[in-house]
């Protein structure tokens, strides 16, 4: 959702003691949130299914280059189960600070549509997950002319749709046993089929386990299917990705919810990474300036 393509990353974690876990390098994003979730490619090169273990490949999944930061702007298109369709607009900006000073990333999100709710702004500051600091989050609304600090953090669905902020940020490799189900080709690509369970039972988590297909030469997630926590499948995912320089952002995301028969379609466009976004443009003055103020 780098909600971003969004998308970012955990720092680096030790997967050899299940203390030390890293947090979301992607903030929250609910009730407007858009997360750096736009998770990329490592440019590593390819390796055998028989020369990496499964928690290896997860690893390398969410291990990946979203650049130092980046600004897109999210089109959400989501459909109830009658067949009623609405959209929402909103231009995110993320910065990657990589655990310095426990800081690891900033999101700054400007609703633009629809009109009832444009000038509404978002921000997130997350934190190392060993820090034990929880999220910062502001929310700015124009009628009130008031920026706000929520507490806690928000995990509903975005905008209401069939994308939770969890799904948007990048999940520490020990959280989960994982296990290689088999390899799959999928027209001309290949990948390794990787389920994920969580190993503490999480109250929080609303999943009983994950199923991601990670392509076995840039280890990019191209699709996920969700089970919710008594073991039914909940919704599918499928993941369109762009190529940035050296960095890899999402472009078109597809969550259908085979429950309830709901539908949410997110496309980036306008996406631009590594522009050197500067530290002032993630304050309280430019939630109330809006998007208006970075032309």
């Amino acid at each position: 959702m780098d909600w971003t393509s969004l998308p970012l990353h955990p720092a680096p974690c030790d997967t050899r003691n299940p203390r030390s876990r890293p947090g979301p390098a992607l903030s929250a994003l609910s009730a407007g949130l858009v997360a750096a979730a736009l998770l990329a490619g490592t440019g590593a090169p390819p390796a055998r299914a028989a020369d990496l273990t499964p928690e290896q490949i997860f690893a390398r999944s969410q291990a990946v280059n979203p650049g130092e930061d980046q600004q897109s702007r999210l089109t959400l298109l989501i459909k109830d189960s009658d067949g009623n369709s609405r959209k929402v607009v909103i231009k995110r900006l993320w910065k990657r600070f990589g655990g310095g000073d426990k800081l690891v990333s900033k999101v700054l999100l400007f609703h633009e549509y629809p009109p009832e709710t444009r000038g509404t702004a978002f921000m997130v500051w997350t934190y190392t997950e060993a820090s034990g600091i929880p999220p910062d989050q502001w929310i700015y609304i124009p009628i009130l002319r008031k920026v706000n600090k929520l507490p806690g953090r928000l995990e509903e669905n975005l905008q209401g749709s069939d994308l939770r902020a969890s799904d948007m940020d990048p999940r520490s490799p020990v959280l989960d046993d994982h296990t290689l189900l088999r390899s799959e080709k999928i027209g001309s690509k290949d990948y390794y089929v990787i389920e994920s369970a969580p190993v503490d039972a999480d109250k929080t988590y609303p999943y009983s386990k994950i199923v991601r297909w990670i392509s076995t030469d840039d280890f990019l997630i191209d699709k996920v299917d969700y089970y919710d926590r008594d073991g039914r499948l909940l919704k599918k995912q499928t993941i369109a990705w762009k190529q940035i320089g050296d960095a890899w952002v999402w472009q078109k995301v597809v969550i259908a919810n085979v429950q309830t028969g709901s539908q949410t379609t997110l496309n980036l466009t306008d996406i631009q990474v590594n522009q050197g976004l500067k530290d002032s443009l993630f304050t309280e003055r430019m939630m109330e300036q809006g998007s208006a103020a970075l032309r």
